[in-house]
Formats: structure tokens, C-alpha cells, sequence
């Protein structure tokens, strides 16, 4: 009975195994190897067999039963090289420029295959590309400029979110620089103002406050080359997108600063106070009328941008220190052995002040600053009067413990000198 009911188990899970593998669409089944990679592997020359070897191991096309053919055309099972890239085979060869972008559009424009591989992905790619920079500069004839296997690879290409793909997000800047950070490659291509592009760009980013989220913090969701310039439509944003970029991500601050006269007087937005690749941490530093400031660049002794820079980091500086003395304050208490739960809760809510006057400065106006402000300044001083009078209650409670110690003390001493006051009794 039990050697019976085993092989109907084993029965049944191989029947199952049968059933899985014969419902597994042929998308999922890496294609076999080809007499075009048998070949390849075999050269000696390192550009004919590393394309090769490259496809064979990691390629996500292959995984998907895709082989040479698909975009290099010929006849992948002639043994006959000759035979192999025969006209009527459709051979291709290796495809560059605009031939690229076709070879790849054949697939990622199809609606209809790609829904069979990765129904989630666009089929925009290519007619997006044509829009970017390097897709105008490529139809003008520019062989020099990115094309789809400049960011992704030719051979061995990888998803998105595979960590050793060079399009994942930590890897895109580094992909980016391959091309923007070399003067040579570079070099002739200018800005809209004429100015020659520069190519730092990375080095500056790698200093960024951004850069730093991504890789100490490990925040995948901090931006990236791609985030502010498009990636198929790779355009540097104009003038007046600056700020609707930045907003993106920091929207309450863009609808702040839209609401602002400065909206109306910078050109770059945003770009003109923080920068745009090397982005430095914001600091309290920013603002005000000392050197460090970047409100003094634009404005002088006197006027009332420059009064008002003044008084809002006077008044946030003012919130700060008595955040800090409040802090004092409720550190004293609670080491005096006082419960301050509720008002260690006021300290946070005193603290998202500051943090929300920050924000509102960003329509430099110094009326709602200065309102946020001293509802801050109202909730430390109530935190200071409740510090002050738990350490008050400590402070009495003490004085009113060691005055009843001292009373308790003088009983006993007189207790003590009363008993001996008294005769022995007489010994019998």
C-alpha cells in the first residue's frame, strides 16, 4: 500500500512538472546555441569573440530565446561562414548610427511582442530618442552620440533593476560620464549660448547632496542624470523647466518659490541658489547677509531684499537657540528623576517650526517666516515655565525631604538621650 501511494505521488508531481514546462511560454526558454556563437567563440580577436560570450552569458534577449539573426539577420544554423551572410540570408553585420536605433525599434516599437516579453515597458523608446539631444544631433549626420547600445550594451544587455546593468540607477552616472566626462569625445559641442559643454559634470554630481543620498544612504529614489535630463529624450531642461524639474521631487518648496517675485527675476530658477550638478547640502548658512550667504550675491547693503534675508536667519537662528536651551532644560529635568514625556513631544513640534519656516523662506517673504517662527518660539517658552517648575516641585521636594530627615533625626537623638536619662532598674 505505501510503495502504491509514493509512486502515485511521484506520479503526480512529475505529471505536474510535465504540465508546468509544457504551459511556460517560449519566451522564457534561452535559445540554443548557434553556429554564428560557435564561431565567434573560437576567433582570436577579441572583438569577435567577446560579443559572443557576452551573449551567451548574461544577455536578457537570449534568456528571452532571441539569437544573432534577430538583429544581425543571416542564417545562424549554416556552418559555411560564406553561406552564413549570403545576401538572401538578410545579413546585416554590425549596425550603426540610425541603423541601431532601427534594429532595436523593431522589437521595443512592436505593441504587440512586447506585450508578449515585458507588457509593462513603453514602445515610445525610439520616437522618443529622436526628440533628445542625441537623437537630432544623430540625424544630422553626428555618428558620435549615444545611441541605444551606448547606454545598455550590445551584447550581454541586462534589465534595468540588475545591479550590474550599466543603466541601473546607481550605475547611470558613471554610464553617462563615459562619453560626458571625456574632453575629446566632447569636444566641439557647445551650449546654447555658445559656450563649449563642459565636462565635469560628474565630478560634480559625485560632490552632491544627491550623490550622497544615493550611495552613503543608500536612497535608490535620490536623482540621477536621468532624472533631470531624460534618459531615451536626454535633453538638458530649459530655462523656464527648471524649476517644474526640481519640482518633481521638491514640490512644496517649487510651489513656494513659484509664488514668489524671484520666480519673475531668475532666469534659472532653482539653479541659482543650490546650483544644478554639484547641489550642496542646505544650510541656514544659505541665508542671511555674512559672506557664506548666496542672498549677498544679488543683493547690497540696504535694500529690502537685503533687509529681509537679515531678519528671517535672525529670527531662525533665534527659534534655534531656544530650541536648544529648551532642550537643556528638559535634559536637567528628566536626569532630576522628573517625568517630561509631553513636553519632550512639544521639542519635536517646535522643531517641525524651524523645518517649516525653511520651507516658507522659499517665497522670500519674511511676514510667514516670522509667523511660523514664533509659534516655535511660543512652544519653547511654554516647555522653558514647565521645566522651570518641575525643577522648582524637585527642588522643594527636596528641601522638604531633608527637612523631615532633620526633624526624624532629632527625634531619634532625643529619644536616644531620654532613654539613657532614665535609672536602671535595681538588680535583684
Amino acid at each position: 500500500m505505501a510503495t502504491t501511494q509514493l509512486s502515485r505521488r511521484l506520479a503526480g508531481i512529475v505529471l505536474a512538472v510535465t504540465v508546468c514546462a509544457a504551459a511556460a511560454p517560449a519566451a522564457a526558454q534561452t535559445a540554443a546555441v548557434t553556429q554564428c556563437e560557435t564561431c565567434h567563440r573560437g576567433q582570436a580577436d577579441a572583438r569577435l569573440s567577446t560579443p559572443a560570450r557576452d551573449f551567451a552569458l548574461t544577455d536578457v534577449h537570449r534568456e528571452r530565446g532571441f539569437s544573432c539573426v534577430n538583429c544581425h539577420g543571416g542564417n545562424a544554423s549554416e556552418p559555411d561562414q560564406i553561406k552564413a551572410k549570403a545576401p538572401s540570408t538578410g545579413f546585416k553585420g554590425k549596425p550603426a548610427g540610425q541603423a541601431v536605433i532601427a534594429v532595436c525599434a523593431q522589437c521595443h516599437s512592436d505593441a504587440t511582442l512586447m506585450r508578449k516579453f515585458a507588457p509593462k515597458q513603453r514602445i515610445d523608446q525610439a520616437a522618443e530618442y529622436a526628440t533628445s539631444v542625441h537623437g537630432q544631433q544623430l540625424a544630422k549626420g553626428d555618428t558620435r552620440v549615444a545611441t541605444c547600445a551606448s547606454c545598455h550594451g550590445a551584447h550581454g544587455v541586462r534589465l534595468v533593476g540588475d545591479a550590474q546593468s550599466p543603466v541601473y540607477v546607481r550605475n547611470v552616472a558613471t554610464t553617462c560620464s563615459r562619453c560626458h566626462s571625456d574632453p575629446a569625445r566632447m569636444s566641439g559641442y557647445t551650449l546654447p549660448d555658445g559656450s563649449p559643454l563642459p565636462t565635469d559634470q560628474h565630478a560634480k554630481y559625485t560632490r552632491s547632496v544627491h550623490h550622497a543620498a544615493m550611495v552613503k544612504g543608500n536612497d535608490l529614489s535620490a536623482p540621477t542624470c536621468n532624472d533631470c535630463h531624460g534618459n531615451h529624450g536626454a535633453a538638458p531642461p530649459g530655462v523656464g523647466a527648471i524649476a517644474n524639474v526640481c519640482g518633481t521631487c521638491h514640490t512644496v518648496f517649487a510651489t513656494k518659490f513659484a509664488l514668489s517675485a524671484h520666480s519673475q527675476i531668475f532666469d534659472r530658477s532653482c539653479v541659482e541658489c543650490h546650483s544644478n550638478h554639484e547641489i550642496a547640502k542646505p544650510s541656514d548658512e544659505m541665508l542671511g547677509t555674512d559672506k557664506a550667504a548666496v542672498c549677498v550675491t544679488c543683493h547690497g547693503d540696504g535694500d529690502n531684499g537685503f533687509k529681509a534675508a537679515a531678519a528671517m536667519r535672525g529670527q531662525i537662528e533665534q527659534l534655534k537657540a531656544a530650541i536648544s536651551h529648551s532642550e537643556s532644560v528638559v535634559a536637567e529635568a528628566e536626569n532630576a528623576g522628573m517625568a517630561m514625556g509631553s513636553q519632550s513631544i512639544a521639542l519635536r513640534e517646535a522643531s517641525n517650526r524651524l523645518t517649516l519656516a525653511r520651507t516658507e523662506l522659499h517665497a522670500f517673504d519674511p511676514k510667514p517666516v516670522e509667523a511660523v517662527l514664533q509659534e516655535g518660539l511660543a512652544i519653547t517658552a511654554k516647555i522653558d515655565a514647565e521645566g522651570a517648575a518641575a525643577l522648582a516641585e524637585m527642588s522643594y521636594r527636596r528641601t522638604g525631604l531633608a527637612v523631615s530627615l532633620a526633624a526624624i533625626l532629632l527625634v531619634v537623638v532625643a529619644l536616644r538621650l531620654k532613654i539613657r536619662s532614665l535609672p536602671y532598674p535595681p538588680d535583684r
